[in-house]
């Protein structure tokens, strides 16, 4: 199971072509504190079309490329995979929108990195909102 410096390669590409990004879910709960494994790299995208495709570019840069090849106006998240199994979801549209989701991130070190996190409220919220069981169990260390 990957850590979050797996995809410190990621973050720097990113980073790099100044994609607005925020990292959600899994990620975002060990950033919070909760020690826990991670899957993937869950990101929530800037849906509009020119910050869209910067972040596309820079997930192509890493070696990603989509499970399915449809236009991410098609779809609601996209996964994308590296020839190092690693896998990338990149939300178009969130329980939480965009902006509001990019006004109240955080800016934490993740290795030699930094990444855009969601806030606190935020990972809660939506946890709370999907409510499966390791939703739930990630909820409840995060308010220990």
């Amino acid at each position: 199971m990957p850590a979050p410096e797996t995809f410190c390669d990621v973050l720097e590409l990113l980073n790099r072509e100044n994609a607005r990004y925020v990292v959600v879910s899994g990620f975002a709960v060990v950033m919070h504190g909760h020690k826990r494994e991670i899957l993937d790299l869950d990101l929530v995208i800037d849906p509009s079309p020119r910050e869209a495709q910067r972040c596309m570019h820079a997930l192509a840069l890493a070696g990603f490329t989509p499970s399915v090849p449809l236009p991410l106006e098609m779809v609601t998240v996209l996964r994308l995979f590296d020839g190092l199994s690693r896998e990338v979801n990149v939300f178009v549209r969130y329980h939480i929108p965009f902006e509001e989701l990019w006004s109240k991130s955080e800016s934490v070190r993740v290795g030699n990195q930094v990444a855009r996190i969601a806030a606190l409220e935020h990972v809660v919220k939506v946890k709370q909102i999907q409510s499966r069981p390791h939703d739930l169990a990630d909820i409840e260390a995060l308010r220990a």
